[in-house]
């Protein structure tokens, strides 16, 4: 039973406090493998030195979880990364929240977590993850049977368990503390009473108003002075974590016209052995690109091309080698059958110590089990009616005691095979008997959709890959450029005169794991901040999958507040913005003074007088001059 493997995101208020309890750590020298101290702790949070044996050891243990919750054993580089930060955030909430639950002394008593977990109404991670696997409703059953094995279960399944239950505490220790805080808040009755005024109360408003635009930047110019009182003024809103300007190209490893005609051969000799094949499942695991699949398919699930002809031809037809989505395929037509799309059955399950998937409950042994399933069928042969009741006595399948053994209509493939295979072998009203994974089951056939036309096909997938000798040619072009690009400069010419796309990534981060049309960035980013890499930098040649990568470092910003010099370009048009609002109200207060009502003072600066309705106090902005914090206060 998969198991959940991340904990819920905390609420805004939670994030806050992590926030500030950051400042209260230090990474150890995190980017300095030559730092002894690096080798031994990732970091320290409020005091505590991390090892990176805990921090590795955490992290395992999510990629196991991840792996079953996923179903998957492989995962790409960005989603490895994921993990990590994952894991690095959970372990910065565990030590920092920790305190602050013992400061509050928020807890999860023994009798708390028992109710979590087998309690009434227990935790919702329990409800989704303990369900009847027919009806889907939670079964408190599976969690007493689950919990009655657990001693006997292997030490990953253990641990699994573990981590499932800690998830449950913490989850509860998390709520009863964001319960805590949203007590704490309260608004007296006089700011509701405000708020409802300021929402409710509402003016018109006659104005005129200049838009900036109507000044020419020729008007104003900006001085050195300009710059200085502005950046003085402004500068903390600056402020600027670390980061890297980088650089890069692609060489992109894509099968030449040698490599296209190459593949096409082999695929034509392929096909000829595909014919003469007597074996199809071996054959296809020896030269297909997948894995072969005995799916049976209905009219409109094949490709588009073949459909036609498969669901209008005898089996062993075949279609021959055609080219889509850079892949070679082909097919033959294994089999033909005619087969309803659902069917309905009851069954009773017999099952025997041993079984994986038997309850604890069960203590007779195999052989006993196919003596009381033997006996059952008789019974049942003989009095079919008497299905029902006997499931209700005898089944082993948790689900009895809510359907009677009755498993309702289901798709065709959906039960394992020699269940499947069972209900679809017999007729409406039969009573028939197969052993699979999980026992002996007696069976009532009660119910078959009209039969539709399936077929089985066998497909042949050669994708068109380029050969090694192409991979080499372009890595080799890879390597030239990376020898020759010495400087910023250098890199830019040798793009262009190579007809290469220079691509940009602003601002990178060290923590950061993405770049633009890169699939495994992390790994560049790695290099960019190794220590003594700065601007002319150039990397190794990377290799990502389908492709080649050289990258430059351009631009280095140090943490903190940059430099006038940095931000003037950013700058320059903020200033001249301010000095145009300073003419404005220069030739505004002269037009005031100059006229007796607003149309004049209009007619003065060749506007117009806007009429703005239901204007109220909590209005966050006036239609046609947008955000006017001020104008709507002296309202």
């Amino acid at each position: 039973m998969a198991l959940i493997g991340t904990i819920r995101k905390q609420s805004g208020l939670l994030v806050v406090i992590i926030g500030l309890a950051l400042a209260a750590f230090v990474l150890g020298d995190f980017l300095k493998p030559s730092s002894t101290r690096s080798q031994q702790f990732i970091a320290e949070i409020y005091g505590e030195d991390i090892p990176w044996s805990q921090f590795n050891m955490k992290f395992d243990q999510n990629l196991e979880i991840q792996k079953r919750n996923q179903k998957k054993e492989q995962f790409t580089q960005d989603e490895l990364f994921n993990i990590r930060q994952q894991t690095w955030d959970q372990m910065i909430q565990e030590i920092v929240l920790a305190k602050e639950y013992e400061e509050l002394g928020v807890i999860v008593t023994s009798e708390e977590l028992f109710d979590q977990l087998q309690g009434d109404n227990p935790h919702s991670y329990i409800k989704q993850y303990f369900k009847d696997p027919q009806t889907q409703q939670y079964d408190p059953q599976l969690v007493r049977n689950y919990m009655k094995q657990l001693d006997d279960m292997d030490a990953t399944s253990k641990n699994q368990w573990n981590v499932f239950v800690e998830a449950i505490k913490e989850d509860r220790i998390k709520n009863k503390f964001q319960s805590l805080i949203s007590k704490a808040y309260f608004m007296p009755d006089t700011f509701i009473v405000r708020d409802f005024t300021d929402r409710k109360k509402t003016a018109e408003v006659r104005i005129v108003g200049v838009n900036y635009n109507t000044i020419n930047d020729s008007l104003v110019t900006v001085t050195e002075e300009d710059y200085k009182e502005f950046y003085d003024k402004y500068k903390q809103d600056y402020e600027q974590n670390a980061s890297k300007d980088i650089d890069y190209v692609i060489f992109d490893v894509k099968p030449s016209a040698k490599d296209r005609t190459s593949i096409r051969k082999e695929v034509m000799a392929i096909y000829a052995d595909f014919q003469k094949s007597e074996n199809i499942s071996l054959f296809i695991s020896a030269e297909s690109d997948n894995k072969y699949d005995s799916t049976l398919f209905k009219s409109g699930e094949l490709p588009a091309r073949m459909d036609s002809i498969m669901f209008n031809s005898p089996a062993g037809t075949f279609y021959p080698p055609y080219q889509e989505n850079n892949a070679w395929h082909m097919a033959k037509l294994i089999d033909v059958q005619m087969r309803p799309d659902s069917m309905k059955a009851s069954h009773i399950l017999i099952s025997y110590s041993g079984n994986p998937y038997a309850s604890q409950d069960v203590t007779r042994i195999k052989v006993a089990a196919k003596a009381l399933a033997d006996s059952l069928k008789q019974a049942v042969l003989a009095s079919p009616q008497k299905l029902e009741a006997l499931a209700k006595q005898f089944s082993d399948d948790p689900s009895v005691k809510d359907n009677s053994g009755d498993m309702n209509w289901f798709a065709d493939g959906a039960m394992v095979y020699p269940f499947n295979q069972a209900v679809l072998d017999a007729k409406v009203g039969d009573i028939t008997f197969c052993e699979s994974q999980f026992g002996f089951h007696i069976i009532k056939v009660t119910g078959k959709k009209e039969p539709t036309k399936k077929v089985r096909v066998a497909m042949v997938d050669r994708e068109i890959t380029p050969s090694k000798e192409t991979n080499q040619a372009i890595y080799t072009d890879a390597s030239l450029f990376q020898g020759q690009a010495s400087s910023v400069e250098a890199f830019d010419t040798l793009a262009t005169s190579m007809g290469l796309n220079k691509r940009i990534a602003p601002g990178v981060q060290a923590m950061g794991n993405r770049i633009a049309g890169l699939d495994n960035a992390r790994q560049i980013i790695k290099w960019a901040y190794i220590e003594g890499i700065g601007v002319g930098s150039i990397s190794h040649v990377f290799s990502m999958e389908d492709r080649y990568v050289v990258a430059m470092v351009t631009s280095v910003k140090e943490d903190g507040i940059p430099e006038l010099e940095e931000l003037k370009e950013h700058l320059e048009p903020l200033i001249k913005k301010e000095l145009k609002g300073d003419l404005m109200v220069e030739k505004m207060e002269k037009a005031a003074n100059d006229s007796k009502n607003l149309a004049q003072i209009a007619q003065k600066l060749d506007t117009k007088v806007d009429t703005v309705p239901n204007i109220t106090f909590a209005s966050r902005s006036i239609p046609r001059f947008g955000n006017e914090g001020n104008v709507l206060g002296k309202v």
